[in-house]
């Protein structure tokens, strides 16, 4: 067992125990459920991502890293065409509706979009 990740964020470490999970990585998260166990937050109680089996630490680490060091979306806002809600341009459905974008849902405003 080594530890790959450690955070205060319980989603965070959530996410990242699903990218683990989805490449066949057997893991598990350790303090799951010690969030509460001091009035003060401590690092010993965070939660942390562990692998099961030593040999698969390196290719956890580096699809982690791929993930953590990969630079923000540059991708432009787009408008949902069923609920016309403004979506993050790194979204591929609308938050609201759970609409799939499309082509034309580009937003106008966009630099070379006149």
């Amino acid at each position: 067992m080594r530890e790959v990740f450690v955070n205060q964020d319980h989603a965070r470490v959530g996410f990242y125990k699903s990218v683990l999970d989805d490449a066949g990585i057997p893991n598990f998260i350790r303090n799951q459920y010690a969030n509460n166990i001091t009035e003060m937050p401590s690092a010993v109680f965070f939660p942390a991502l562990c692998v099961v089996n030593d040999d698969d630490y390196d290719r956890a680490m580096h699809i982690l890293g791929e993930i953590y060091y990969a630079p923000p979306s540059q991708a432009a806002e787009w408008r949902c065409p069923c609920c016309n809600e403004e979506v993050p341009g790194n979204f591929d459905s609308c938050w609201n509706c759970g609409a799939l974008r499309t082509v034309s849902t580009v937003n106008s405003d966009e630099p070379g979009n006149t």
